[in-house]
């Protein structure tokens, strides 16, 4: 990474030019079949487990290829990025091969092709802190920022365990900014179990080399960075701080040294989806070498609440096109992967609210996701099985709830 100087009036500003990153997509048809094969393998294990005969369990796995791209609007395994000897396909979906992947596997199994109730959750969203030093444009968490923390580190802890223990394969880690309660990660890191993929929801503030390689040595699989515009004016003045973009860039390639996967996360805003800005934020990540690229569309909750900021119809169009054209198109192969859950929300229903997903906030209760406010019941007094109950009876403010 280097610095240049740029004129701007009578002021100069410090910019940063990021060089080009090795990337983390695997563009060899030769390497994308074999993880196809161990992945098939791995399925066929677990199907032949469930259903005791090889015919049986070939036909429920080309039942399951069939109904994965009637959900995802996709080929299966088209893409996959490469990050440290594991493999990531979608972001909700554990690193391979793992323990946390065969286990998720064997759910979906369970699940979408023998009609069993999804028990465990692919991701749990768990807010760690109230602490925040920036002021974004759409933060959910708005109401409780800095205000005194509730959550222990025993009561985090406590919730790691106990939905670790229900069947959870990745949890994410949040806040308000994570790494101002960084101890309080390490701490988590130490205690959990194995099965279980971890990841910090950032600024990329705090997030220094020195800090990465200790997270990634604790446990920590990846970090997703919020970047909301492909350049620093833009950026900073979404998050409201002016070293937003320099600390959002520094911490993306800080993660790279350190071989945390790394996801760059997008709040579509109506101001900024159109075609050249999407490609212009594409062609950064793809610089900065990261494995995905989140798309989240606005909500009018939290700081946003009582706004008109949903995307029209085009700018859906748009945001639809981006996810299918560089997921799939031969074009955009070397490109990060793509993540989108507009679109499988509006073809498939609502995965939150229990169903493969939820979100804990800061005072430790539990909501369908950090969009569809509203608490159902503490996620530290309620089981993992009870709370996931409760959450099952809500339904998603703008879309119905999956039937998978």
């Amino acid at each position: 990474m280097v610095k240049i100087k740029e004129k701007q009036g009578k002021s100069e500003k410090e910019l940063l030019i990021i060089e080009q990153q090795p990337s983390t997509i695997v563009s060899n048809g030769l390497e994308i079949r074999w993880i196809r094969f161990r992945v098939l393998a791995q399925l066929l294990r677990i199907f032949n487990a469930r259903v005791g005969n090889p015919f049986a369990t070939f036909k429920a796995v080309k039942g399951l290829r069939k109904k994965f791209k009637s959900i995802q609007g996709e080929k299966m395994l088209v893409k996959l990025a490469r990050v440290d000897g594991k493999y990531f396909w979608k972001l909700g979906s554990s690193s391979f091969p793992s323990e946390a992947s065969r286990s998720m596997q064997r759910r979906e199994a369970e699940s979408l092709l023998f009609d069993q109730p999804y028990n465990g959750l692919r991701t749990l969203f768990i807010a760690i802190t109230k602490k925040c030093t920036l002021h974004c444009e759409h933060c959910f968490e708005w109401d409780n920022l800095n205000q005194p923390e509730k959550l222990s580190d025993e009561d985090l802890i406590e919730l790691v365990l106990k939905y670790q223990a229900y069947g959870t394969t990745q949890i994410m880690l949040s806040g308000g900014e994570p790494m101002l309660r960084l101890d309080s990660i390490f701490k988590i890191l130490k205690k959990a179990r194995t099965g279980t993929d971890f990841w910090i929801i950032t600024s990329g503030m705090g997030l220094s080399e020195q800090n990465a390689v200790s997270l990634k040595a604790a446990g920590l699989t990846g970090v997703m960075i919020s970047l909301d515009h492909y350049n620093a004016e833009g950026h900073n003045r979404f998050r409201g701080h002016e070293k937003a973009f320099e600390w959002a860039i520094g911490a993306a390639l800080n993660a790279r040294k350190a071989g945390l996967a790394i996801t760059l996360s997008l709040c579509a805003s109506k101001e900024f989806v159109n075609p050249e800005s999407l490609r212009l934020y594409m062609e950064l990540a793809k610089k900065l070498g990261v494995a995905f690229v989140q798309i989240l569309e606005p909500r009018a909750s939290g700081r946003y609440a009582g706004q008109q900021v949903a995307l029209s119809e085009a700018q859906i169009d748009l945001l639809e096109n981006l996810y299918t054209e560089y997921n799939n198109h031969p074009d955009y192969k070397d490109y990060p992967i793509v993540n989108y859950l507009g679109y499988h929300q509006r073809r498939m229903g609502c995965f939150g609210g229990g169903n493969r997903f939820f979100y804990i906030d800061t005072d430790g209760d539990a909501h369908a996701c950090p969009f569809c406010t509203g608490k159902v019941c503490s996620a530290l007094e309620f089981s993992a099985e009870d709370a996931v109950a409760l959450l099952n009876q809500g339904q998603c403010h703008t879309f119905e709830k999956s039937v998978f």
